[in-house]
């Protein structure tokens, strides 16, 4: 056997675990009642994976909907112990932003509402389809140059 055989045969099985350390799934059931949400997905594969925890950034959430996208990584490459570190859903994912532009959204009529948009130009666009509420036990500030209030 060549030395190049033997290299490549040693490192077949690394090779297998590196590949395995990072996969993508679709969302199945979400478990928002516990402190780390779970997530029941299901592999590209079919393979189904129960109680997997969805590890969010500090201060967002979200619960997905079925059929949303997720990638999982198995801990240690050891696919007994996979975490979803991130969740996102084609369907309804703004488009047409500019480049820079930030964006937090719902699933809800994407055209006409419910995002707060960080624009170009130092734009900030709160847009709701519905009602605005907005609690506060203290008062609100507003400084402004000048405000005008459009009754639509």
């Amino acid at each position: 056997m060549t030395m190049q055989r033997l290299i490549s045969a040693a490192l077949r099985p690394i090779r297998t675990r590196l590949r395995q350390v990072i996969t993508r799934a679709v969302v199945v059931l979400v478990d928002d009642a516990l402190k780390m949400q779970a997530l029941q997905i299901r592999g590209l594969d079919g393979e189904p994976l129960d109680n997997v925890e969805h590890w969010q950034p500090y201060g967002f959430t979200c619960h997905p909907h079925e059929g949303a996208e997720a990638l999982v990584l198995s801990v240690g490459a050891d696919r007994s112990h996979p975490v979803v570190v991130a969740v996102g859903d084609r369907r309804y994912r703004l488009k047409d932003m500019a480049g820079g532009e930030v964006a937090v959204y719902t699933d809800e009529d994407q055209n006409s509402g419910h995002r707060i948009h960080l624009k170009r130009g130092k734009e900030i666009h709160l847009i709701s389809g519905g009602s605005s509420i907005v609690i506060t036990p203290a008062g609100i500030t507003l400084t402004a140059p000048a405000v005008e209030f459009v009754k639509s």
